[in-house]
């Protein structure tokens, strides 16, 4: 009896060892999994603006040339310049921006927001430029994905809704990966997908652009007329006057009034410092 009282014993602990293992494992398991960010969380900036969306692509092995920003024509174009010194025009692939110097079309909305984003970050960068199939347009333009330390910078335009995916084969080695970064975009309604109907297959509905412009206009004319010799506005200089203050008087072109300095400061004008 003692042996098989041990033996039943001996079983008993080995049992209860092997199912403590499997809890614990099974435990960490579901920490783990808990923890870990979903694909949507992943696609979404860590900024802290839950509408931010995030550039899915990361810089691995990509064989490019070196250059440096040297100016930015508008959204998708630039001008940089080769370690050989020679200057070229770089239009990026598979994105589109709002126009902002068209002859025709004019400045569409979100055209200067996509220009200064692009000026602000890649002026007087240096750069890697990814080419795929096809190097040059009919223009003789470079076509390129620009690389800025890790991130593509083609793609950021999407992320922000400042450009949509335009493909033009055979340049579409990341055409998948940028669809899904616009379809966040447009779910989030960012920039040009804030507009019901701007966006459009092959470009940007000037219909509407025009409509929104023709609106501003109306209620720029309105504001005029309802707050006249209140607060004045330089629509030039962006700068705001008070009725106390030293340049109030003076006579000048492209005069947009407000009725209160806080109505002037939400439509981007600074005060004056005389």
């Amino acid at each position: 009896m003692n042996r098989l009282q041990k033996t039943l014993g001996f079983l008993l602990i080995l049992i209860l060892a092997v199912l403590s293992g499997c809890g614990t494992g099974t435990s960490e398991s579901n920490e783990k999994k808990a923890t870990q960010p979903t694909e949507e969380e992943t696609n979404v900036s860590q900024s802290g603006d839950e509408n931010e969306v995030e550039s899915s692509l990361k810089r691995e092995d990509v064989i490019g040339v070196a250059a440096k920003v040297t100016r930015v024509v508008d959204g998708d174009t630039v001008k940089v310049e080769l370690l050989n010194g020679k200057e070229e025009t770089v239009r990026l692939i598979l994105v589109d921006t709002p126009e902002t110097k068209h002859p025709q079309l004019k400045v569409q909305p979100f055209g200067p927001e996509a220009s200064d984003y692009t000026t602000e970050h890649l002026t007087n960068q240096e750069v890697t430029l990814e080419f795929d199939a096809e190097e040059r347009d009919r223009y003789g333009r470079l076509l390129a994905y620009i690389w800025v330390d890790s991130k593509l910078f083609n793609e950021e335009l999407v992320a922000k809704g400042l450009a949509r995916v335009a493909v033009f084969p055979p340049n579409t080695k990341y055409v998948d990966e940028f669809r899904k970064t616009q379809d966040q975009a447009r779910k989030n309604k960012l920039g040009i997908w804030s507009i019901e109907n701007y966006v459009e297959e092959k470009g940007y509905n000037s219909e509407v652009a025009r409509g929104i412009k023709e609106k501003e206009e109306d209620e720029s004319a309105e504001l005029n007329e309802r707050c006249e010799n209140k607060i004045k506005g330089n629509k030039n200089s962006k700068i705001y006057h008070v009725p106390t203050g030293a340049h109030y008087d003076q006579k000048m072109n492209n005069v947009q009034w407000f009725c209160t300095e806080e109505e002037a400061e939400e439509a981007g004008y600074r005060q004056s410092k005389n």
